[in-house]
């Protein structure tokens, strides 16, 4: 996962001076590496200290280790953009619906790719694997993508069960134990809907299981296993449609891993 993806994917949800370091560092990426804490901290505006935290919020144990990592980003990207029209995809002439959707698509595909750490994915395939039964919880946005994975699940041999209805729900968690698994899927908003369930789940002794946007979301602080998406920068239609196919993207990841557990 690079550096610069987390940022952007994270930055909704940072105060103010974090945003302008943000903002900085995504604009200037090529010319962070000349830049000193205090350097950094004098051009945005903010103290020294506040470069610091921001860089430890991202993950990093202090500025030096987070310039680092910019820099290696962009070095990589530096070094792969030279062959990148060959190595990519294409999906026919750029001018038509078709290809224009299937570029976005794949792009919002690569940054979800990026985003989701290979052992998390690991363990997602596992607490499935090894459930009893696995509960689907969704916000209505994501019911779509819910039933489509139950029903995968079901082909597989798996005892899945979803249901949107939030009463519903409550009652289904009721009868789950230590054995089983809740799976939450929200998309763009309403994660706090489903708190109660997972808070619930957890107290059961249930493995939560947890597909949100990518920051720092009430669903997925409550979960064992956190899987993510980032949101596209598009028109909110486009977004949720792109978010949609990004979503099943995980899920069939998911399925494929658990195809292949079991050849």
């Amino acid at each position: 996962m690079t550096c610069l993806l987390k940022m952007r994917a994270m930055r909704d949800q940072m105060s103010v001076n974090e945003r302008k370091i943000a903002d900085f560092v995504l604009e200037n990426t090529k010319l962070l590496r000349d830049y000193s804490s205090q350097q950094l901290a004098d051009v945005v505006g903010v103290s020294q200290s506040s470069v610091v935290k921001f860089s430890q919020k991202l993950g990093y144990k202090g500025y030096p280790s987070l310039k680092l990592a910019v820099y290696e980003t962009y070095a990589g990207a530096a070094q792969v953009s030279a062959g990148e029209d060959d190595a990519r995809p294409r999906f026919g002439k750029s001018d038509t619906l078709l290809s224009q959707l299937g570029q976005k698509k794949l792009e919002v595909l690569e940054n979800t790719a990026h985003i989701n750490e290979a052992d998390h994915l690991s363990a997602a395939v596992a607490a499935i694997r090894n459930a009893r039964c696995i509960q689907i919880s969704a916000c209505s946005g994501s019911a779509a993508v819910a039933q489509y994975f139950t029903y995968q699940l079901l082909e597989l041999g798996c005892w899945a069960v979803f249901d949107q209805g939030g009463r519903l729900q409550q009652s289904m968690v009721n009868s789950l134990s230590d054995e089983d698994v809740l799976c939450i899927i929200c998309d763009l908003g309403g994660e706090e809907s489903l708190v109660e369930v997972a808070n619930r789940a957890r107290e059961r002794g249930v493995k939560v299981l947890s597909l949100t946007r990518y920051n720092y979301n009430a669903a997925s602080i409550h979960s064992d296993i956190r899987l993510y998406v980032v949101p596209p920068e598009e028109d909110q239609g486009m977004q949720r449609l792109l978010y949609r196919s990004a979503q099943l993207h995980v899920m069939e990841t998911l399925i494929s891993g658990l195809i292949s557990s079991d050849q």
